[in-house]
This record gives C-alpha cells, structure tokens and sequence, in this order.
C-alpha cells in the first residue's frame, strides 16, 4: 500500500492519465487541446503535492516539481514564439512536467523522449503514405499524451 505522501502526489498524474483520450481524440479532431481540461489539471497536480507535502514528503520535491514545470513552459513558450508548437502543446508539457518531475527528474525527460520518437515515426508514416508533406503541421498533442502514459505508467510499475 502506498504511503499516504506518495499516493497524494499521484492525483495529478491520474486526473492527466484520465484526460488521456478525451484530450488525444479533441487534439486530432480539432488541433487544439482545452484551457477547461489542461489547466485544471495544473491546479489539481499543486494540491496533490501540496497534500503530499503536508503528508510528510519533502517540500524540495514540490520544488523542484514547479521550477523544473516552470522551466519548460518558458522553452516551450520560447517554441511557440517561433512557430514550433501550439499553445495548447506549451501548456501540456507544463502539466505533464509538474505531475511527473514531482517522482524524478527523469520521468519528463521518458516522456518526451517517447513522445518526440513516436511524433517522428507517425510524420513519416504520413510522408510515406503521401498524406502530408513539407509544411504540414501535425497534432503534437496526442504523442504527448503517449509518452505521458508511457511515464507514468512506468513510475507506477516501479
């Protein structure tokens, strides 16, 4: 059984593996991925780990969780200044730093690493299949997803 300090830190990383579909399915359908379902998932991630903090876990995790999600919205930010990514992207990855960095400085890092290889594998899939070319955007948001669950999941299993 989980200690109540490590279980509170999990609300935010299931309320994400929850939004999981519904996110993927309203990124591809409609490129674009909801302030109504990305940012409370900030707010709910804060409480969990401030619960978790409250709890007994250390307030250095809580720390290092919103400097390094902080961190990453800014390059992202930066990102989306040049026309690299969505908003919608920057946002999601804020979240899914703040819900994962809390457990460990490399579960982001699995994330996107998993995310970016799974994104280059499905734009050449699309390539090859002649359904995009040169130019063309593609929905980030989904592989994003991925890779969180992927994270996540993998956290949970160890």
């Amino acid at each position: 059984m989980l200690q109540p300090q490590v279980a509170l830190a999990w609300i935010g990383p299931v309320y994400l593996l929850l939004m999981t579909l519904p996110l993927a399915f309203i990124d591809i359908r409609q490129r674009r991925l909801p302030n109504k379902i990305v940012l409370p998932g900030l707010a709910i991630t804060l409480v969990g780990q401030v619960l978790s903090v409250l709890a007994g876990a250390q307030w250095q995790q809580l720390a290092v969780a919103w400097t390094t999600a902080v961190t990453v919205f800014a390059l992202a930010a930066v990102a989306n200044y040049f026309g690299a990514l969505g908003m919608g992207d920057v946002k999601l990855m804020a979240l899914m730093t703040a819900a994962l960095s809390w457990f460990g400085w490399q579960h982001p890092l699995i994330a996107f690493a998993v995310a970016f290889v799974l994104a280059t594998l499905g734009v050449l899939v699309l390539f090859v299949a002649r359904r995009a070319k040169l130019g063309s955007t593609v929905a980030l948001g989904p592989y994003l997803l991925a890779g969180f669950a992927v994270a996540a999941t993998g956290l949970a299993w160890s």
